[in-house]
C-alpha cells in the first residue's frame, strides 16, 4: 500500500531529524579532537631549555643532577604524554603535574624564584582540562618572575578552589607587570604575540558548552593575578 503524502512526509522529517542529530553528533567530536590535538602540544621553549639544562650539568660535570635531571624530565614528559591524550583529568592529577614542571624549572633558576600549589582535599576530585594552569604558570614565570631585576626574588602562588558549581584556579605572581613584559619582547625584536593555546583551547571548549570557561586577569603594583573558574562537571553532556 503506498505511503499517503502526510506519512511520507513524516518520514522525511524524521530522516531529517536523524541526519542533523548526526551532523551534530559529528561537530561534536571534530570539536572534542581539535581540543585533545591543541592540549597535547606543549611550548617547544620549554622543551629546548630543559635540554640546555641537562647539557649545562653535564658540562659542568655535575653528573648527579645531570642524572636526576634526565630522571624527573623523562618522568614528567611521560605524565604529559599520558594525560595529553585524555579530554579531562582530576585536579590531583594536574597539580601532580605543576609540581614535576615546577621542580624542572627551579632547578633551572634555584635562586630566581619560589613556589607554592595549595589544593584542598574536597578539589582533588574535581575535573580540568589536561595542563589548563600550565600555560597560566608559564606565563607568570617567564613574562613576570625571571623578568624581576636581579636580587628580586619571584613568588609564583597557584591555588585551587572548589566553590558550588565552578572549579577556581587562581595563579598569583610578584614579576614585571605583562605590559612591561610585552615591551621587553618588542626590544628584544620577538615580534607581536600571536593567540595562545591558553586562549584557543577555551575558545574551542567554549564553542561547545553553555557553561563557560572564564580567564580573568588583573594586576595591581604588587602582583599579577590570573583567574580560570570552570564549570563541574566539566562536560554536562555525555563524550562521545
Amino acid at each position: 500500500m503506498p505511503f499517503s503524502n502526510s506519512k511520507l512526509t513524516e518520514k522525511l522529517e524524521a530522516q531529517n531529524r536523524l541526519i542533523s542529530k548526526q551532523n551534530e553528533q559529528i561537530g561534536q567530536m571534530n570539536e572534542l579532537l581539535k581540543l585533545k590535538v591543541l592540549q597535547a602540544r606543549m611550548n617547544p621553549h620549554f622543551l629546548f631549555n630543559s635540554l640546555n639544562s641537562i647539557q649545562y650539568f653535564i658540562t659542568a660535570g655535575d653528573m648527579k643532577a645531570s642524572l636526576q635531571y634526565i630522571s624527573r624530565f623523562s618522568a614528567f614528559l611521560r605524565k604529559v604524554i599520558h594525560f595529553g591524550d585524555e579530554l579531562s583529568i582530576l585536579v590531583s592529577d594536574e597539580a601532580a603535574l605543576l609540581k614535576e614542571y615546577l621542580w624542572l624549572e627551579h632547578s633551572r633558576f634555584p635562586d630566581k624564584f619560589e613556589y607554592e600549589i595549595t589544593i584542598p582535599d574536597n578539589a582533588q576530585q574535581a575535573s580540568i582540562l589536561p595542563l589548563l594552569t600550565h600555560g597560566l604558570v608559564e606565563e607568570a614565570l617567564y613574562k613576570g618572575v625571571l623578568n624581576l631585576n636581579r636580587g628580586n626574588k619571584g613568588k609564583l602562588l597557584i591555588a585551587f578552589e572548589l566553590n558550588k558549581s565552578f572549579l577556581t584556579v587562581t595563579v598569583t605572581d610578584n614579576g614585571i607587570k605583562r605590559k612591561e613584559a610585552a615591551e621587553l619582547e618588542i626590544k628584544k625584536s620577538l615580534g607581536p604575540e600571536k593567540e595562545d593555546m591558553l586562549t584557543r583551547r577555551i575558545k574551542l571548549f567554549n564553542r561547545q558548552e553553555k557553561r563557560k570557561i572564564v580567564l580573568k586577569i588583573t594586576a595591581d603594583e604588587n602582583r599579577n593575578e590570573a583567574n580560570l573558574q570552570i564549570p563541574q562537571p566539566l562536560f554536562k553532556r555525555p563524550i562521545l
